[in-house]
């Protein structure tokens, strides 16, 4: 069951030891499954963000700590993220524009963005897939948007390339988007998948 679950949500690395497996089955079933139950998991930090107060930033739920918002305060355009994301296009084979788009979504380009749920990062990584993809810190932007980009690749490979159906499963996962047969019924994920398809083909 374990394999299976990995291998939906596209994995392709191999894991040494079986322990290690377990260990990200679980946190990825529970993001997946339950993804408000993260914040009973979240480490002390992130908890220590969120029981501060909190500057909301961007159309996505998504939260800057007060601390950190001033030294973040000149890196949060398109502008400064360019090649970075351009990279990342040209690696994975997608479209840079998409990339663009999700991170427009998912943080309003600030790098130390940190969601209710835990997300973090200019992608909004959840601390089970970053390390499922090999990311160590969901706030380095170049690891951050070359993790996200690696899981909107394989996203696009299970669902035939359909875009809209890839940003169903970044957003709900694709386990949600087989379980309903599309981009499910959910309203958070109906109306990011609208937004973030309005910028991209815009």
């Amino acid at each position: 069951m374990e394999i299976n679950a990995l291998q939906t949500l596209g994995a392709v690395q191999t894991y040494a030891q079986s322990d290690t497996v377990s260990t990200v089955f679980n946190e990825m079933i529970t993001e997946l499954m339950d993804p408000d139950s993260m914040t009973e998991s979240m480490s002390s930090q992130s908890q220590a963000f969120l029981n501060q107060s909190l500057n909301y930033s961007g159309i996505a739920p998504v939260f800057v700590p007060n601390d950190v918002s001033s030294q973040t305060s000149g890196f949060t355009s398109d502008g400064d993220w360019a090649d970075l994301i351009n990279q990342a296009a040209q690696k994975f084979n997608v479209p840079a524009k998409l990339i663009h788009s999700v991170i427009q979504q998912e943080s309003s380009f600030n790098p130390q963005a940190v969601s209710q749920a835990g997300a973090a990062g200019l992608m909004q990584l959840m601390p089970g897939t970053a390390k499922f993809l090999g990311v160590e810190d969901r706030f380095d932007p170049g690891q951050n948007v070359m993790g996200g980009a690696k899981y909107l690749r394989q996203m696009l490979d299970q669902f035939d390339d359909r875009v809209d159906l890839a940003l169903a499963a970044y957003n709900a996962g694709p386990g949600n988007v087989k379980k309903y047969g599309g981009i499910p019924p959910f309203q958070e994920t109906q109306n990011y998948v609208k937004k973030v398809l309005s910028n991209f083909q815009g």
